[in-house]
């Protein structure tokens, strides 16, 4: 392994100069400043490095062969150097950078879609990362800062240095086969569904951990006959008959063959939370927060 070497980027900018012009008088013009401490400085360089950079004549100078690769890559290290400055200091403004966002699967339904597309739109040079996880991993990841903002379902107490935003309102509603009984309903009691068949998602992706704990305190534990990955499996199976589901309202506003929706009689909050860390909060995540505090309600 070789050396470390520890050279400010001062005397590679002197370097350049002199490397450029090929005379001390017109770098030091150049550098706006005097000759004879820029020839101490490229002979602290030389010294440093331990090899002569220039060949020097009474009126002109020359770069040695080493001199030579040291410029091209002086010239190099300073471009990445630049570049890389350039892109903190967006990062810090806010112009680019990278979200680690979880989600719950639903999320992404509704009224989610045009409040991200309209971020992203208009911040082309952030890359939102998105971890479908349900709300007690998000909330592990967020205490590890593993994720910088985390969106769910409200349902759980959180930690005081965390903070929450609401995104916006929304309900659960009975997704089921448009010839069900309770299809003829305007609104359908909770208790009603006790013997029903329930078609779920599974609960560590989703908001069934928290729905079975709604229908346990109305006094019953759902019959969940088939647990399937994809929303759209289980809008299938129920314009199948194989039962029915509680689901967010945005699912309701497409067009699902066979399914049918209806509201409880005593509703049951699914509005949308974003959760972070007010600490933690960095300039581009505080660009998303404004964005869907401005499409919220």
């Amino acid at each position: 392994m070789g050396r470390e070497h520890r050279i400010d980027l001062k005397l590679l900018r002197y370097f350049i100069a002199v490397a450029e012009e090929l005379h001390f008088g017109r770098a030091a013009v150049r550098l706006n400043m005097s000759q004879p401490p820029l020839s101490i400085h490229i002979k602290e360089l030389e010294q440093q490095l331990g090899t002569l950079l220039f060949v020097r004549h009474s009126r002109s100078v020359a770069l040695t062969h080493a001199g030579k690769v040291l410029m091209e890559e002086s010239r190099r290290l300073i471009e990445s150097t630049n570049q890389a400055l350039a892109r903190v200091e967006k990062i810090g403004r806010g112009e680019s950078g990278r979200i680690e966002l979880g989600v719950v699967g639903t999320a992404m339904w509704g009224r989610m879609r045009p409040m991200m597309h309209r971020f992203l739109k208009e911040n082309p040079n952030v890359d939102v990362i998105f971890r479908e996880k349900s709300p007690g991993l998000q909330m592990a990841l967020l205490e590890r800062r593993e994720l910088d903002a985390g969106i769910w379902r409200m349902a759980t107490a959180l930690p005081e240095r965390f903070s929450a935003q609401r995104l916006y309102e929304a309900s659960f509603l009975v997704a089921m086969p448009e010839d069900h009984a309770l299809a003829a309903c305007d609104r359908v009691p909770l208790d009603a569904l006790r013997n029903e068949y329930f078609v779920t998602l599974p609960s560590v992706h989703s908001d069934w951990a928290f729905l079975q704990i709604v229908c346990q305190k109305a006094g019953f534990t759902p019959m969940i006959v088939r647990e399937v990955v994809e929303p759209q499996t289980v809008l299938a199976m129920i314009s199948m008959g194989m039962g029915i589901t509680l689901m967010a309202d945005s699912y309701a506003q497409m067009n699902w063959p066979g399914v049918v929706f209806r509201p409880l009689e005593e509703r049951i909050a699914a509005d949308l939370y974003l959760v972070y860390e007010h600490q933690q909060v960095t300039p581009v995540l505080s660009k998303l927060i404004a964005t869907f505090m401005q499409e919220g309600c």
